[in-house]
């Protein structure tokens, strides 16, 4: 093989070289714009604080998108060939279906929760213009989570590796990493954790093969999160949200409850992520991202 050919496939640069400059930009450009941060001396906010969120995950967004778009000028590509959902399709239709799954898979893992015992909401948490104020927050901050992680993760990158790999080798890899980050970089971590978020993953990212952009996938990302964080007040990496909606309690063990993790590492959470990818398999069956090839 001639060493041109390491690195180029005769249509363009290899998958593996265009990941590596991908994953360089992200941490050159996330390092500058902490550093920049850094400088500013933004008040810090402990806990699972919904400012701390939004500003942690402002920068990541805007790294991810700095790190695609030129991506997409070197490969002379649009940034939608990425799976990047146009402006007028960001807050559409396929965004607001996204929402309500992302609403009904911790609405149904909660009550199971309930029926095995192991929830009781003892009132509300915060009340008044607190309500109204962390209620606003946190519903940005997860629109934020959602927007971040679906572009930085589901993006450019399930894009060209795809294109390395093939896609579905690529989905179930970036579905196994994605679980691994969140079980080597999370605090009280179990194996229920990340099995749960590669079953997530894998809907996730089935949502972007069938519907043809990361719409569907933010819209049901940031519900999902938002559901559980706010709405239903469950724990996250052993700590509750500050101003949860709800005072509640986890009772039982923690295969039931999700434990320190919250109710994303619940036995239950396996089962309503199964039967959602079948659901969304019967429901969206043509693949059009990223092209209508072997499915």
């Amino acid at each position: 093989m001639s060493l041109i050919r390491i690195f180029h496939n005769g249509r363009e640069l290899r998958a593996g070289w265009r990941l590596l400059i991908f994953c360089g930009l992200v941490f050159a450009t996330g390092y500058a714009m902490n550093a920049v941060l850094r400088q500013l001396r933004l008040p810090e906010y402990p806990g699972l604080h919904p400012v701390g969120t939004i500003v942690d995950d402002a920068v990541l967004l805007a790294t991810a998108l700095i790190a695609t778009a030129i991506m997409a000028r070197f490969e002379r590509r649009s940034l939608a060939a990425y799976g990047l959902p146009r402006m007028r399709e960001l807050f559409g239709r396929l965004f607001w279906i996204g929402a309500v799954w992302g609403l009904a898979m911790p609405s149904a893992i909660i009550l199971l929760i309930f029926l095995g015992g192991g929830y009781h909401v003892h009132g509300l948490n915060v009340s008044g213009a607190e309500l109204l104020k962390f209620g606003g927050l946190w519903l940005l901050a997860n629109l934020f989570i959602g927007f971040t992680e679906e572009i930085l993760f589901r993006g450019y990158f399930l894009y060209t590796l795809a294109d390395g790999v093939g896609f579905w080798v690529a989905a179930i890899f970036e579905a196994i990493g994605f679980g691994a980050l969140h079980y080597f970089t999370k605090p009280h971590e179990r194996w229920e954790d990340w099995f749960a978020v590669t079953l997530l993953t894998i809907f996730i990212t089935l949502a972007l093969r069938r519907t043809g952009n990361l719409a569907f996938s933010i819209g049901m990302h940031a519900a999902f999160d938002f559901a559980f964080l706010y709405v239903f007040s469950g724990m996250n990496g052993g700590e509750f949200a500050v101003g949860r909606l709800l005072n509640v309690e986890f009772a039982g063990p923690a295969w039931l409850t999700g434990g320190l993790l919250g109710p994303e590492a619940s036995w239950f959470t396996f089962p309503a992520a199964i039967a959602a990818t079948v659901l969304l398999h019967l429901k969206y069956r043509q693949a059009k991202w990223p092209a209508p090839a072997k499915d």
